[in-house]
């Protein structure tokens, strides 16, 4: 990897969107069966699913551009710009739409990053850099669930229950379990959206858009 400029940046940026998508897997279901029912929270993510088919089909029609580098790194800004705008309000309207959204662009993501990959990579060093990369961004959502549901159970819930976040600001972001939940993915994504930012303005990311160019 070291013969790549940017490519351990980039694998690091992937892992670290894993750790912050983990609060996702922890937390989701929770959040949306505060909203609705159980029954109506299934048939919604049947919806929603198709997202990922809308999504892998525009990624076919419309391609990646000129710099899927930078593509990579806008995609992710709007994905944590969702994280963060949906939970706001207590609403399945924007829950569903926030994650349509999401759904909808994460095939971005993942071409972009596995066309980088392969583009960058030597063919004959291919293997043990991909398998080194999922074996990394793999384990990072896992670690994440495992670590936050606690955390939100015991710290941000309390905080927006009866706690200070709860007078804080529960007069307009409202308060309960619930909203103690919201506020873990509204500091997800403000976490996911500085830190993509600052990708964006980094040395690697130009290292390795120039290294992509030249290939």
């Amino acid at each position: 990897m070291s013969q790549v400029p940017g490519l351990g940046a980039l694998i690091v940026f992937s892992a670290f969107n894993n750790l912050l998508g983990g609060v996702f897997m922890a937390l989701m279901d929770a959040y949306g069966l505060s909203l609705v029912s159980v029954r109506a929270w299934g048939l919604l993510w049947g919806v929603l699913s198709t997202g990922f088919i809308v999504g892998g089909l525009l990624v076919a029609r419309t391609g990646l551009g000129r710099n899927p580098v930078w593509l990579l790194l806008a995609v992710n800004l709007v994905l944590w710009a969702v994280t963060l705008l949906f939970p706001l309000r207590s609403s399945i309207v924007l829950l569903a739409a926030g994650m349509y959204v999401y759904m909808l662009l994460v095939p971005y993501a993942e071409a972009a990053e596995q066309t980088i990959l392969q583009k960058v990579v030597p063919y004959e060093r291919q293997g043990r850099v991909f398998g080194f990369a999922q074996s990394v961004e793999q384990s990072a959502s896992p670690l994440t669930a495992f670590l936050i549901s606690p955390v939100a159970q015991f710290v941000f819930i309390p905080f927006m229950t009866d706690g200070l976040g709860a007078r804080a600001i529960g007069g307009w972001f409202g308060t309960g379990a619930d909203r103690g939940i919201a506020l873990v993915f509204v500091l997800t994504g403000v976490v996911g959206v500085f830190a993509t930012a600052l990708a964006l303005r980094s040395r690697p990311y130009r290292r390795l858009s120039r290294r992509y160019a030249a290939e």
